[in-house]
């Protein structure tokens, strides 16, 4: 039960939330006005500044040589390639990425040079440049070739693409894969510009590993209620709406490695302007005895600003911003073709001993943790199909459900082409990600009261941005890991646990799944084995160990907690007054959704209230009623979801799309639950109806073939068409 000091912190939170998508708050007035001054900047000015933006970035060739020379680079296998791989860059995002740098130096030298004449602050003066178009500049062109515009054909087409463009009639590149994440609040860096923030008292914040050690228990304290399936759920949808991409370097594309061999501090001259590594102590719990005192964590891709003018830095999304498989299928028309047959609609795949299963990458040792070439390592939509083995199995039983539905299109509409076929499956499969999603999983992790008051506001809009929040995508889905378990239990089908695996052993090393009967094993784990509680407990698979290479790993907190830094996150107290509640001056402040013996913890830590960071004070606040989250992130993360969905053209049940589903095919789709999906794309024979939650008399098993998990009946998808329109 909702603990009573909850309830008035709650609605103000739904309140919020409510007016936003009713219309009677604006959304852009979360962001504050750029600072008004008498006379724009000088246009020769402007380009003088990109001139010296473009000088600085050049002198970094010199640096990335003697870098290459040296021999600084990530070293395959380690915790620092583990990284890498889950936040590889794409081309077209180093290529953004160079520009955007460019635009952040220029930014800088006019917050230097110009607004030191207007004697205000730093924050103050980058909003105000923020005001000055790139249009007077040589990267004028380079940011107007991402704006998309469509074609009326592209307008009308019955089937979404598959980089986002063109969802939005007048803005073709709102939500596109490659553009920049949105933000709530005004940015905080140091400079204004791209230098993380400090504590309110001027001084270092606290090392993201100190601040891991003093608060995070390493307990393991499963939860009543919830199955692993609800975390590792919320990361097959985190894949789905972002990835954040790690920079190389700019001149030669070679990885970064900011700490030296066995986690040592480099020299300074082998230090990357990109580097942000993470200080360890010496008397750190656990890395001291590896002898590790710096882990390493690269900066994130720039990106352009969505309205090509100068400004703070933004960090760049390389999936697309819908809820749209694209973890699935691809965001790049590159990857997109990679991963097709082009044979009656289905997707490539690999088949061992009669199972179907992702196809194999051609380069283990770069896509895996792999040290011979001839390992097990799988390609997908996204590069983080290998990092869990219960994830990669979620990515195999959806390329399954793909060509399930596509053969059984192909049975009933002989006449369909290879086309037809292949984008008639990804528009059931999207359409059954985004029921479960909203339908099955959203309830759970945000609570029926809270979204049932909501849902009336999640018809299409135009005017709404569906485009990823950075504050969501860096903080908010990222506490879910403290559910994470370290121990991974293996159930036969009368759920009795027979062995177990290691989450340590298995980060980017998949081969477990096409081992006989292991696959069919992790699913009944994902929906039998309970998670942990959402609290400051993290296993310490995840909080020490993190792609762990037999020696030492990363502390994923850590990581998500310089992260949010990096992307210049407001701290927890914005957010929270953001949210609706109460203003913070002192740590007893915090006490009306923070309980007092972790607010005694956060005081040891943080020299103010005002420096707590987003992850970790939304971590601290107890949960709402029927909720995993407590009001902070739950105002976040309901604020994403709605937009996510009425600012989607192509929502399955959006009728006012090119061919939208019919009412009936609407019906069938809804019929769909992640348990249907469990069952069709194995040899499971027993399920609960309600993955998510535990198995109990009211969520009993049943048996695959009753009527209490309902199958999607395709015949409705019957047609006469014979090819692509």
């Amino acid at each position: 039960m909702m603990n009573r000091k909850l309830a008035m912190p709650l609605l103000g939170v739904l309140l919020w939330v409510i007016s936003i998508h009713a219309g009677t708050f604006a959304a852009a007035t979360l962001l504050p006005q750029p600072l008004t001054v008498g006379k724009k900047i000088p246009s020769d000015e402007l380009r003088s500044s990109v001139a010296f933006g473009n000088s600085v970035v050049d002198r970094m060739h010199r640096l990335e040589t003697n870098l290459e020379w040296s021999n600084v680079h990530i070293r395959k296998g380690t915790p620092s390639h583990g990284q890498l791989i889950v936040s590889s860059p794409e081309q077209e995002a180093l290529k953004q990425g160079r520009d955007a740098l460019v635009v952040t130096k220029a930014t800088i030298h006019l917050v230097n040079n110009f607004c030191n004449r207007l004697k205000t602050s730093a924050s103050e003066c980058s909003r105000y440049v923020s005001t000055h178009s790139l249009d007077a500049t040589s990267l004028r062109a380079s940011c107007k070739s991402l704006h998309k515009l469509c074609s009326q054909e592209e307008i009308l087409s019955q089937y979404r693409s598959f980089d986002g463009t063109c969802n939005h009639k007048k803005d073709g590149s709102r939500g596109a894969a490659f553009s920049a994440y949105t933000r709530l609040l005004y940015p905080e860096y140091l400079d204004g510009v791209q230098e993380p923030r400090r504590s309110v008292s001027r001084k270092q914040l606290p090392s993201p590993r100190i601040i891991s050690n003093k608060l995070v228990k390493i307990i393991e304290e499963e939860d009543s209620d919830w199955t692993l399936a609800v975390v590792l759920w919320s990361k097959f949808v985190e894949h789905d709406l972002s990835h954040t991409a790690t920079s190389k370097m700019i001149h030669t594309e070679h990885t970064i490695e900011c700490c030296a061999a066995g986690g040592n501090h480099l020299s300074p001259r082998y230090i990357h302007p990109f580097c942000a590594p993470i200080y360890v102590p010496s008397d750190d719990k656990y890395y001291s005895h590896q002898g590790m005192e710096c882990m390493s964590y690269v900066r994130s891709v720039p990106a352009f600003r969505s309205d090509c003018t100068f400004g703070h830095i933004e960090q760049l999304n390389q999936a697309t911003h819908y809820l749209d498989g694209s973890q699935i299928y691809g965001s790049t028309s590159r990857k997109v073709a990679a991963l097709r047959s082009f044979e009656l609609g289905q997707m490539n795949a690999t088949v061992k001993d009669g199972e179907v299963y992702p196809p194999i990458s051609h380069r283990p040792t770069d896509d895996c943790q792999l040290n011979t070439k001839d390992s097990v390592c799988f390609v997908s939509g996204d590069p983080r199909v290998n990092v869990h083995p219960q994830l990669t199995a979620l990515y195999t039983l959806w390329l399954r459900e793909h060509n399930r539905i596509a053969k059984e299109l192909a049975n009933l509409n002989p006449n369909w082409d290879d086309e037809i076929l292949y984008q008639e499956a990804r528009k059931i499969v999207i359409a059954e990600l985004q029921h479960i999603t909203y339908d099955e999983w959203l309830p759970q992790v945000l609570g029926k009261k809270f979204l049932t008051k909501i849902q009336k506001y999640s018809e299409y809009n135009e005017d709404v941005n569906p485009s990823v929040s950075n504050s969501f995508a860096t903080a908010s889905l990222r506490v879910l890991n403290s559910l994470m378990e370290g121990k991974l239990k293996l159930y036969q089908e009368d759920r009795l646990a027979n062995s177990s695996l290691h989450l340590r052993d298995y980060f980017n090393k998949p081969d477990i799944i096409q081992q006989p009967g292991y696959l069919d094993a992790l699913i009944r784990g994902l929906s039998t084995q309970s998670s942990q509680k959402l609290d400051l407990g993290f296993t310490e698979d995840i909080q020490s160990r993190m792609f762990f290479n037999g020696i030492y790993g990363f502390d994923i907190f850590s990581l998500d907690i310089q992260r949010g830094r990096d992307h210049g996150l407001p701290t927890y107290a914005a957010y929270r007054k953001l949210c609706g509640l109460p203003a913070v001056r002192s740590f007893e402040d915090l006490s009306d959704v923070i309980p007092k013996e972790v607010i005694a913890s956060l005081s040891k830590v943080y020299v103010s209230p005002l420096d707590i960071d987003l992850i970790v004070g939304g971590l601290s606040e107890e949960a709402a009623e029927d909720s995993l989250f407590g009001p902070t992130l739950s105002c976040i993360i309901a604020d994403q979801f709605l937009r996510t969905r009425r600012g989607d053209r192509y929502f399955y049940d959006n009728e006012n799309q090119p061919a939208p589903f019919s009412r009936s095919q609407i019906r069938e789709i809804e019929k769909v639950t992640l348990a249907r999906i469990f069952c069709d794309n194995t040899d499971i024979k027993t399920m609960q109806p309600n993955v998510f939650r535990l198995i109990k008399s009211s969520n009993n098993l049943t048996d695959c073939d009753s009527e209490d998990i309902p199958r999607l009946n395709l015949g409705l998808w019957m047609a006469n068409r014979t090819k692509y329109y």
